[in-house]
């Protein structure tokens, strides 16, 4: 199925908006008052083992009706991997493989047919390709993706989902930002979390912490879900114990905030150790979606910060990644065993 053209470019006046330029790795980004913008482009990526039921997919499809933006849905099938080829001494490997191709269009066909049902915008696609990270990252590059939607992964053996050692090594590489899907019941967001980082304000700016609520609000805004933000005070970091500095830090933090108009009590300041804190409190209220940073002052090799790392293991519910730049941050490619763990 060949890619739809990109729709013409077109001058708007607003002061905050998506800009044609996907390479920044940013899900939104501050423009000119006066830009050239095309509608956001959202993406699914279904990999070749994706399941019939596929909960990603019909978050994709809401998320998309309701911020009223084209879905393009990749489905990935490697024909000359070893999962098409079929059992050794079946059939001919060739029939095999179009068997398996058949069958996956017959999918996609299906999925696209009953999104369009529902008043989504549906741009399909078969990608004759593996599953890899590197060819994910490739494809959002070509489609021009502002946002990727994934499915999280079950876990054998275990009561939570979370990111494969794939979904790990995709983050790492992924051009842009990344919204990982929690199996279950499909609902849209209708409470919103945006975690930001109050030392790395106060270090580096705000341009960062900006990009998180802007992303926050606009998917909170076209769900009709409330918006609220959380900072944690980080305790265990030096000099943390001093009193006068969690005032002045909750200070900058309420400031902040109602700079983005968040309503008092909408805002969560709370001390402990980042991931773990942030995660508990996840655990005792009802969000739906949590917005973070993708990478923080503390990096591993992979670009990941040490937080969202820990958050994406143990968050509960559906988390968007923002891929946010970082200067001097050795980005590469690392193995899934290498990657350590914030939380204990």
């Amino acid at each position: 199925m060949a890619v739809e053209p990109a729709p013409k470019h077109r001058c708007v006046r607003q002061t905050f908006t998506q800009t044609v330029y996907p390479q920044t790795a940013m899900f939104f980004h501050h423009a000119p008052r006066c830009v050239m913008i095309r509608p956001l482009r959202l993406l699914f990526l279904a990999p070749f083992s994706q399941a019939a039921h596929c909960p990603g997919l019909e978050y994709a499809g809401d998320l998309a009706r309701a911020l009223g933006v084209p879905l393009h849905i990749a489905a990935f099938t490697d024909l000359h991997g070893a999962e098409s080829a079929g059992p050794a001494g079946a059939e001919c490997p060739d029939v095999v493989r179009q068997s398996v191709l058949a069958l996956r269009q017959k999918w996609l066909k299906d999925e696209s047919a009953r999104l369009q049902e529902k008043g989504v915008d549906v741009h399909p696609e078969i990608v004759r390709a593996s599953s890899s990270a590197t060819e994910f990252a490739a494809c959002a590059q070509r489609l021009e993706a502002d946002l990727i939607i994934k499915d999280m992964q079950a876990r054998p053996g275990q009561a939570h989902c979370g990111l494969s050692p794939q979904d790990w090594e995709f983050l790492s590489v992924s051009p842009v930002s990344v919204l990982y899907v929690q199996p279950g019941p499909t609902q849209i967001p209708g409470k919103v979390l945006a975690a930001i980082d109050m030392e790395f304000q106060a270090k580096e700016g705000d341009s960062d912490n900006h990009s998180i609520i802007e992303a926050a609000r606009r998917l909170a805004s076209a769900c009709g879900a409330a918006l609220h933000v959380i900072s944690i005070y980080d305790t265990d970091a030096p000099g943390q114990g001093d009193l006068s500095r969690f005032d002045v830090r909750k200070q900058a933090f309420d400031d902040f905030a109602r700079q983005h108009g968040i309503a008092r009590e909408h805002r969560h300041f709370i001390p402990g150790a980042p991931a773990n804190a942030i995660c508990a409190y996840l655990q005792r209220s009802a969000y739906n979606l949590l917005v973070i940073g993708a990478a923080n002052h503390h990096l591993l090799p992979s670009g990941i910060g040490l937080t969202a790392e820990g958050i994406l293991e143990h968050a509960g519910c559906s988390v968007l990644a923002i891929k946010v730049p970082v200067a001097a941050a050795p980005i590469k490619t690392t193995a899934p065993d290498s990657i350590r763990h914030a939380s204990s």
